[in-house]
């Protein structure tokens, strides 16, 4: 019987696990792989930043967990896994369509008054503090994404491998490994066009995208992609 394909998840731990629990249930058989590609760790910031501080402005999930304590704020959230953790932590999330654009659209429409603090990474894909006139966000980078490599001879060159990818960054990060490119059957899956341009040309050519930037999304073309590799071994 052929050896399902494997599902390679270079997420760091925590956003890696959900994932793969989220796949085991929805998608056909595959063998999960976790091998996270960077760590998330915090950074010192200054907590007075927070002091008055009308609301947040979250996009990354991975902020959360390095606020300082906070009443029960209402937080402009990236997309719908940034503000299912926010509810969690205990925040009043308002949900944007899964990007930054979609974040500043959801800013300008709702215009909420006072200052908000957007916690953020050290790199920024996009600035949200003056993006929107009239709104005042404050920025804090509250933790940085720390590179990590595979280990050497992990991936197996006769095994079809699905990959999802949910940043440029994370796409370019694969795209540095040694040998990645030797591996025949790797199919990246990518949360955006620009996680796609960001691949080596190999790569990006056999690149699938989601249809929208969000792990949903996401989900929906791993479970097709699987289900490819499956019909094919």
């Amino acid at each position: 019987m052929p050896r399902p394909p494997i599902l390679l998840i270079t997420r760091p731990l925590p956003q890696a696990r959900r994932f793969a629990a989220e796949a085991a249930a929805a998608c056909p058989p595959h063998e999960a792989l976790i091998a996270p590609l960077s760590e998330v760790v915090g950074l010192p910031f200054d907590p007075a930043v927070f002091v008055g501080a009308a609301g947040l402005v979250l996009t990354s999930a991975n902020a959360i967990p390095f606020l300082p304590p906070l009443p029960p704020l209402p937080a402009w959230c990236v997309g719908p896994a940034t503000a299912r953790a926010a509810a969690r932590a205990g925040f009043l999330p308002h949900e944007a369509g899964g990007d930054a654009v979609a974040l500043l659209a959801l800013l300008e429409a709702e215009r909420p008054a006072g200052r908000l603090v957007h916690a953020h990474g050290r790199h920024l894909a996009r600035q949200v503090a003056g993006a929107v006139p009239g709104v005042e966000v404050a920025g804090v980078a509250l933790y940085e994404a720390r590179a990590l490599s595979l280990p050497e001879g992990l991936l197996p060159p006769d095994r079809r491998i699905v990959a999802p990818l949910f940043s440029p960054r994370a796409a370019a990060a694969l795209g540095r490994q040694p040998g990645i490119l030797a591996l025949p059957d790797l199919l990246p899956v990518v949360i955006s066009p620009a996680a796609r341009n960001a691949l080596p040309d190999p790569l990006a050519t056999r690149a699938l995208i989601a249809a929208a930037p969000d792990g949903g999304a996401m989900l929906r073309v791993v479970t097709d992609a699987l289900s490819q590799n499956a019909s094919a071994g």
